[in-house]
């Protein structure tokens, strides 16, 4: 369980933060927590060592994932 935290914690890098604002809104709706954890989290007022905190690091690292590779895929399609 240890090594899945550190996972969580680095698997966004400087060079896969969103381009796109991530509502912290949905974020606490598909994690299943409050939006102010998730703001407090973002803020560093509160860890991701729980399991919620670990939930909105997870939902917040796929976003951005997604949200990078829709528009690499995007910017690709639209030079055909």
């Amino acid at each position: 369980m240890q090594s899945n935290k550190k996972n969580i914690k680095t698997t966004c890098t400087e060079t896969e933060k969103p381009v796109v604002p991530i509502p912290a809104e949905k974020v606490a709706e598909i994690a299943g927590c409050s939006e102010s954890l998730v703001k407090q989290i973002n803020t560093g007022k509160r860890s991701i060592d729980t399991k919620k905190g670990e939930k909105v690091a997870l939902v917040q690292d796929l976003w951005a994932y997604g949200s990078n590779k829709l528009i690499e895929e995007i910017k690709r399609v639209s030079k055909l």
